[in-house]
């Protein structure tokens, strides 16, 4: 009888760290990344840029949450932030990145595909203002290592964050009447209730774990056609049969 009970107890044990591991830890990870760079952002100058930390926006019917809005006369810069450590791979037009830990390897959502899907958010949003430029910007915020990254839109370290906005604000896009404006509509649609907060980390779930049988029965997510083999420069990969209208890939 005791034996079973020490098993029991062994058993609960463990589905708590699994559970911890697998839906706690992340979101404190993601959490305290998303903080660093947040401290990072109250060191510009409040008169010339207009900050947002972790804002959901609504999108159609849905949500989108933006890790970081930066307004200013330059433009609308709009930060996604990683918190990981190890070796980052990764193209900007890939549908997955790798982080690689010694002999640990982990696939993950492209960033800069993320990002524009919160950038288009933000252009739906402000429609009105056609003329504004975007800077989509991905920062690494902890301990991690960028070895193999190729993209022409800036994937840098927190210690760049600021330099890098700064150098992209130069050029005036926005006149200081427009930059309030467009700060008041961001505020407006702001949604701040905890039920919008949890029906959008369920309809994020939904939508990965929609995304991932598509993939593993060969489907592509994006236009529902099939993914087929392929050879390229790197080596065999999935790609969409509507190539070149559906650029969606998926690696081995």
């Amino acid at each position: 009888m005791e034996i079973l009970f020490l098993f029991i107890i062994f058993f609960v044990l463990s589905g708590i760290l699994f559970y911890f591991k697998k839906n706690i830890l992340p979101k404190i990870k993601g959490a305290l990344g998303e903080n660093k760079v947040t401290t990072k952002l109250r060191r510009l100058n409040k008169k010339e840029y207009i900050v947002f930390n972790n804002i959901l926006l609504k999108k159609g019917n849905s949500t989108t949450q933006i890790d970081h809005i930066v307004v200013c006369q330059g433009g609308i810069f709009v930060i996604e932030t990683k918190n990981y450590k190890g070796w980052i791979h990764g193209h900007q037009n890939s549908e997955y990145w790798m982080q690689t830990i010694y002999n640990y390897r982990k696939k993950f959502r492209n960033p800069i595909k993320q990002n524009w899907v919160h950038v288009f958010a933000i252009k739906k949003l402000l429609s009105e203002f056609g003329h504004i430029r975007y800077f989509p910007i991905i920062v690494f915020s902890g301990n991690a290592e960028l070895k193999n990254v190729t993209s022409r839109i800036p994937v840098i370290y927190r210690n760049q964050l600021l330099r890098t906005i700064k150098k992209m604000n130069e050029r005036e896009n926005l006149s200081f009447d427009q930059v309030k404006l467009i700060s008041d509509i961001l505020e407006q649609h702001k949604i701040i209730e905890k039920k919008a907060n949890k029906k959008h980390i369920k309809y994020i779930k939904e939508s990965v774990r929609t995304r991932k049988k598509m993939e593993r029965q060969k489907i592509c997510p994006k236009c529902g056609n099939d993914l087929i083999l392929r050879k390229g420069k790197y080596g065999e990969f999935y790609g969409c049969e509507n190539y070149p209208n559906c650029t969606f890939s998926l690696n081995l």
